[in-house]
């Protein structure tokens, strides 16, 4: 019988960890800490792990977190109230002032600033300098103006949905026990009750995000007297909530505030948000740029069962609802964006007419049609069905999703501790993963206010963005790498525009920040950020990984455009010396000594031959599986077979790996980038290239890194 990737998964945890682990045995025999049953239940181990707080967690970063892959939230507890910060993957403040593109110079031209830059510090009598880029005025004055866009503002950047407040009277109602099941995403609060005759009561609040639906769903099991339910959307330029006071910003460069309304019926009460999003960022020439047929926005809807009122909210955006009688707490709250309701319908027309779902991607520059942009009737009606579903059924139908999730993979360590942060991470993945969704920027689906906003939230390709796909594989969830497929679809317009335009050379340069905004420019043309060639074949890394692990011909012919571009790319660059070797030059080091004088510091960085070796090893196998591109293979096998070799220096224990030619030995690194042939570039380790084995585990035993 063949054996399927969840069974081969099981067998190789369990066979790592006899060979890795020394574990402590029980007095019949067993071994301590392991099920003998080789079909581990990932759910009940995840259980095991529950995240539990006894004492009142207010701050964000202390809150529980919850999601369905897209929706996120953040539930904090205080001593009078509960609040559920609410985030989505595909809520953007889009906008992008797009005026600094005239400002970049051709890459020649580039070169040219940095060899004047280089001549005017060996003037000074500075040969050593590095980041000349900012150390030399005019090349600082250059480097500012192209990252005006990035360094000078706050967006684009991931926008919060808005907080949900559930506040109560703290002389009657205390907060205690809180947990986080990681086996359905299912938070639990007790909350001790007392009344005026001092007979005390126990609520449970149970609040978790959907698995199918992204429903936010708020529930007590008991009749609960709370104050009043607050939504407070985020209004850019006013951080008003209950640890802040209002501050503002220049008028012109304030998105539209958010359009918020409530109302009252005999056995429910609403309210709902509505933010648009313009794609154009203002600027000094335009302040208040038109509306375009690229602008986006997002709904939130929910309805609170029972009877309520609507007090004034004064001058802010704020709903705030009382209650007319102790009951029944139910919230069902939900967030539409304009590709829900694109993607809602191109499911059905699957369904409809080929009978199954395939994988779907939306190019970010998209332009959504009407019928798309009515986000406020597609979440109203959704939750106006969902609210006529018993709670209790929704939250057993979003735990049979988690426990098909939890059955793709599990482990079981004698480390606890090993256990809980596979657990916990598996948990947190599934939380902000989701196919056909947008993939998550550097703080996922969980933002407020401020809070993830920092490098504008986006996707960092210099490791940040790809790290979050490093374990789906080997957990067999091959489902959440697709949100990153489709990011680097999205990309290939513009990384394919910047090699022509910028390098004059064919293929795809893939950028060190972007954004999923419709805007098709370059976020951070920047030296040396932008020159980081190792970026390239990194982006495209995992794209071959998943046909590795899948042997998916159809998704390999789909992904096969992107790892041709990008080593149509780095074959165009990369220069044939005398010594017959193919080298990087100039290169750049990973936020590592920026511009140097007379490209010092600049050549030939590991990562960047690391990871073109893999590149071009995936693209010569793919092009034979298919019998196309044979020419371009020849030139990529030779390349590949050329490459200038990793570069080394001497230090006190022999011979190490450095990161660039001329670096010197024990520099303190922020990242171990001097091992890149091991990883990210898997050119050495278990039977690969056994010659280099000596000087890697010398490398890594010897390697200094920031904090250890």
């Amino acid at each position: 019988m063949r054996t399927n990737r969840r069974e081969f998964l099981q067998a190789s945890a369990l066979a790592s960890l006899a060979a890795a682990h020394s574990t402590g045995v029980a007095s019949d025999g067993r071994t301590a800490g392991i099920s003998t049953d080789a079909h581990l239940n990932a759910s009940e181990i995840a259980r095991r792990h529950m995240i539990v707080r006894d004492t009142p967690s207010p701050s964000f970063f202390d809150g529980m977190l919850l999601g369905n892959g897209d929706v996120g939230a953040c539930v904090v507890v205080r001593p009078d109230a509960v609040g559920i910060h609410i985030g989505k993957n595909d809520c953007w403040d889009i906008r992008v002032s797009e005026d600094i593109t005239s400002h970049v110079l051709p890459f020649r031209e580039v070169l040219q600033l940095w060899q004047r830059a280089s001549e005017e510090v060996k003037k000074m009598g500075k040969p050593d300098m590095r980041y000349l880029e900012t150390g030399v005025p005019f090349f600082r004055e250059y480097s500012e103006r192209v990252g005006s866009s990035y360094d000078g503002k706050k967006w684009p950047r991931p926008w919060p949905c808005g907080t949900i407040w559930i506040n109560w009277d703290p002389t009657w109602v205390e907060p205690s026990r809180h947990t986080l099941d990681l086996a359905s995403g299912l938070f639990t609060l007790t909350l001790g009750r007392t009344d005026v005759e001092n007979e005390n009561s126990r609520v449970q609040l149970f609040i978790f995000v959907d698995w199918e639906t992204g429903l936010i769903s708020a529930s007590t099991d008991q009749a609960l007297l709370v104050r009043s339910i607050v939504y407070s959307p985020e209004t850019d330029g006013s951080h008003i909530g209950p640890f802040e006071s209002g501050k503002s910003k220049e008028a012109f460069e304030l998105l539209p505030a958010p359009e918020t309304s409530s109302g009252i019926f005999p056995d429910f009460a609403e309210f709902s948000s509505f933010q648009h999003f313009p794609a154009l960022g203002p600027t000094s020439d335009h302040p208040s740029p038109p509306p375009t047929d690229k602008d986006r926005n997002f709904s939130l809807y929910a309805r609170v069962a029972g009877r309520w009122s609507v007090e004034p909210a004064g001058a802010s955006s704020d709903v705030q609802l009382k209650p007319g009688t102790r009951q029944l707490l139910r919230i069902d709250a939900l967030v539409a964006t304009p590709r829900d309701v694109l993607l809602r319908r191109l499911i059905q027309q699957q369904t409809t007419t080929r009978g199954g779902q395939d994988w779907i991607s939306i190019p970010q520059n998209h332009v959504y049609s009407a019928k798309d942009l009515d986000t406020k009737t597609f979440a109203r009606l959704e939750v106006a069905e969902l609210a006529t579903l018993d709670p209790l059924s929704v939250r057993h139908n979003s735990e049979l999703k988690w426990n098909e999730f939890w059955s793709h993979s599990a482990v079981e360590f004698s480390d606890h501790e090993l256990e809980r942060i596979w657990y916990e991470n598996q948990y947190f993945l599934a939380c902000c993963l989701r196919p056909n969704k947008v993939a998550p920027g550097l703080f996922a689906n969980w933002s407020a206010g401020e809070i993830g906003t920092s490098w504008h939230g986006d996707y960092h390709a210099d490791y940040n963005c790809q790290q979050v796909y490093w374990g789906v594989f080997s957990s067999n969830h091959v489902e959440q790498h697709l949100p990153y497929v489709e990011l680097c679809e999205n990309l290939l317009p513009i990384a394919t525009k910047f090699a022509e335009e910028h390098f004059g050379l064919p293929g795809a340069m893939f950028p060190v920040s972007s954004y999923p905004a419709p805007s098709q420019i370059v976020a951070y043309p920047v030296p040396p950020w932008a020159y980081q060639f190792a970026m390239t074949p990194w982006m495209v890394q995992s794209l071959w990984w998943q046909y590795l692990y899948t042997q998916d011909k159809d998704f390999l012919h789909r992904v096969y455009p992107l790892l041709r571009e990008a080593a149509r790319f780095v074959a165009a660059y990369v220069k044939r010396n005398d010594d017959k070797k193919y080298h990087f030059s100039p290169s750049v080091s990973s936020e590592n000594w920026g511009f140097t004088v007379d490209q010092r510091l600049n050549q030939d960085s590991i990562l960047d031959l690391a990871l073109t070796q893999f590149l071009l090893n995936a693209v010569v196998e793919a092009s034979v599986i298919f019998a196309v591109d044979e020419g371009e293979r020849a030139r990529w096998k030779e390349i590949c077979e050329n490459l200038a070799p990793y570069p080394t220096a001497t230090g006190p224990y022999g011979e190490l790996w450095i990161d660039v030619v001329n670096a010197p030995v024990g520099h303190i690194y922020n990242i171990p980038i001097t091992l890149a042939p091991v990883f990210p570039g898997e050119q050495v380790g278990i039977g690969l290239n056994t010659q280099h084995w000596d000087i890697a585990k010398r490398t890594a035993r010897t390697i200094s890194l920031e904090g250890g």
